[in-house]
């Protein structure tokens, strides 16, 4: 301290020296000389704050050269503290009153200058009130801290370092003993910051959006949340720009005035919850609250400064869950009650007789396109709300009881078949059957497992008993062209036969129309199946003999044969089961063998082929062969135990599973 005194003293008289001199040249040219024609030496002026007893008020010089240095310029205007306050020199104003407060409360104090108690209270008095309206400034100043002019941005620069001389002070006064001045600790940079708090607060409660923007929301809960919104992002993004250059690094303004303005905005939904919302009122506060919100905080200009995970979410999680609960059951009422409509629209038509729309020359229903949407959009509607997919499920579990009533729908359609449109109904609706079949597979992330295999279960079904309400009907008109199948007349009219059966088949294959173009595939591909199902089937009942080496030949001729026909016309009509192509072939090359030991390999290579081959079925396939002896039979299907469980593939594809012998 006492040091300080030394220097500030020191530099008061040089100053005064400097100034005698001045007023005795009346010039401050570096070349004046006096009528002795002696040259003066360079003016210097040191910075100093001196108090002018006359004028009440300081006076601050700017920095200039040391003693050494010329002066090359004139010198800079002295400001008072009323003019530095005037223009927004907040700085050099608060440095101003320090130093008086120094003076006047002891801190410092000058030699030889002695005031009368009446005349220091005066002063006091006088700087208080300064003081007073150096504060007010600062607050001017920090309240327009989002102004985008460049003149607000230097008051706040200079506001800033007013506000840190203070706190500086304050710590001063700390350690003093003594009468200290009223307004000390004065606390400043808290005081900015509750005026701070005070500005976003108000720039929350008034913001607005603007009337082209406002006309497109439906409510003014929706245009004020979204007008608050719009202005927390705005005057952030200018905190980062512009404000933050004003404040030095440790006062980490930017995540200040991110708390401030997470604060204000949670504040304002916490007073919109606490009234009853409508649905759309409440899922648009949940959308801001979950997704709308996190993405402005997540907006890479943002983010470098102020760290969102220390804001956390606009709403608690006690005050969320109602309103999702609200959201959740309303569009789980919603989505309920329009698909099941939905299928009631579609049985009534039925009971009325009414045929459904042929469009491509296809029975067409809107079912699965009307559910599947309704579905579509509320998980659309909860996945904006809720920014993921974790609360759909409760939507997409809807379809697990919708299918198990149309389901129900259909088997009432199978039992009224004798109603005209029956037949056509069930055409339109293996269409839909296929749209949800889809739908399921590409959208399984958002199903539970279970919900999901149960939904598919349903639909496989739901295909099979239609496809088999198509085919069953050209089943039961080719039951006599069948029954001649592994007869003695099938063998020895040779193709006659088998020609009647064929030429039903395909008048059946060319009637089946109205279909599109995969569930006709479908079809044809089931048909396929069966057909070649029944024909093995047929074979196997034991009614024909192949005594010798020259009937087995033949008979293996004529299955093989057979065989190809049926499945170029099939494939040809659009069936896909290119691998029934093999089995007639397989069981024509087991006719056709004559060693053990060749037809032992056979079936083994059959049952490898086809894992659900059975002991039984292979002993009705081997009793044809009447030239085999008991033991013969024995061997061929102990060889086929021994190798079935080890050799067969869980890729192969099931069929004689299908083919019931007695």
């Amino acid at each position: 301290m006492k040091l300080f005194r030394g220097l500030r003293d020191e530099a008061v008289m040089r100053t005064q020296r400097t100034r005698s001199t001045v007023s005795e040249t009346g010039s401050t040219e570096p070349n004046s000389k006096t009528s002795a024609g002696r040259k003066f030496k360079p003016l210097t002026v040191p910075k100093i704050l001196r108090w002018n007893s006359k004028s009440n008020t300081n006076i601050t010089a700017p920095d200039v050269p040391n003693t050494s240095s010329v002066i090359t310029a004139p010198l800079k205007e002295l400001l008072t503290f009323e003019q530095n306050l005037e223009r927004n020199r907040l700085s050099a104003a608060g440095q101003q009153l320090i130093e008086r407060e120094e003076r006047l409360y002891g801190l410092i104090s000058e030699e030889g200058v002695q005031l009368t108690t009446e005349r220091e209270k005066e002063e006091k008095e006088q700087l208080t009130r300064d003081h007073k309206a150096l504060l007010s400034q600062i607050d001017l100043a920090v309240k327009s801290s989002l102004s985008s002019d460049e003149d607000s941005l230097e008051a706040l620069k200079s506001a800033v370092k007013a506000i840190l001389q203070e706190e500086e002070q304050d710590r001063r006064w700390l350690k003093q003993e003594g009468k200290q001045p009223a307004w000390r600790p004065s606390e400043c940079r808290r005081h900015h910051n509750t005026v701070l708090q005070s500005l976003v607060e108000e720039r929350m409660d008034n913001a607005e959006l603007p009337p082209e923007e406002s006309n497109k929301l439906r409510s003014s809960l929706q245009r004020d949340v979204c007008g608050k919104g719009r202005r927390l992002q705005e005057d952030l993004l200018r905190v980062v720009k512009d404000v933050k250059g004003c404040y030095p690094e440790d006062m980490d303004i930017c995540n200040f005035y991110g708390k401030m303005y997470h604060q204000a905005f949670s504040a304002g939904m916490r007073k919109i919850e606490e009234y009853g919302l409508g649905m759309d009122d409440c899922s648009y506060l949940l959308y801001w609250v979950n997704v709308a919100y996190p993405e402005i905080l997540q907006n890479p200009e943002l983010t470098m400064e102020i760290n969102p995970e220390m804001l956390g979410k606009l709403l608690t999680e006690e005050l969320t869950t109602p309103l999702e609960n609200q959201c959740l059951t309303h569009k789980e009422t919603e989505v309920q009650t329009l698909i099941n409509k939905v299928l009631m629209v579609e049985e009534q038509a039925w009971m009325k007789g009414s045929v459904p729309e042929l469009r491509d020359d296809c029975y067409f229903s809107p079912l699965a396109i009307d559910v599947i949407q309704f579905i579509n959009a509320a998980v659309k509607s909860i996945e904006t709300v809720w920014g993921n997919t974790s609360k759909v499920q409760i939507i997409v579990c809807l379809l697990k009881d919708f299918l198990n009533s149309y389901k129900e729908f259909q088997d009432k359609v199978l039992k009224g078949s004798n109603n005209s449109n029956s037949r056509i109904v069930i055409m339109a609706n293996l269409a839909c059957v296929e749209q949800f079949r889809d739908y399921i597979v590409n959208k399984a992330d958002i199903f539970p497992v279970d919900v999901k295999e149960c939904c598919l279960s349903i639909v496989a079904e739901m295909k099979n008993i239609g496809y088999t309400s198509l085919t069953s009907p050209i089943h039961k008109d080719l039951k006599s062209q069948y029954s001649g199948l592994g007869t003695p007349v099938w063998l020895e009219e040779k193709k006659q036969v088998f020609e009647k059966l064929f030429e039903g088949i395909n008048k059946h294959t060319k009637e089946l129309k109205g279909l599109t173009d995969s569930c006709h595939q479908e079809l044809l591909s089931q048909l396929h199946l069966e057909v070649t199902v029944e024909y093995v089937r047929r074979l196997l009942k034991r009614k024909i003999k192949l005594r010798d080496k020259e009937m087995q030949e033949q008979a293996a001729r004529l299955v093989c044969e057979d065989g190809q026909r049926l499945h170029k016309l099939f494939t040809e009509a659009g069936s896909r089961e290119e691998w029934l192509s093999d089995i007639l072939p397989k069981i024509a090359e087991v006719l056709k063998l004559q060693d053990i030991s060749s037809i032992q390999l056979e079936i083994v290579t059959l049952s490898q082929a086809y894992p659900d081959l059975s002991e039984f079925q292979v002993s009705a396939l081997l009793s044809l062969k009447s030239n085999l002896s008991a033991s013969a039979v024995k061997r061929v299907k102990k060889t086929l135990l021994d190798n079935q469980d080890t050799s067969s593939s869980q890729d192969a594809p099931y069929f004689f599973s299908k083919v019931q012998v007695k």
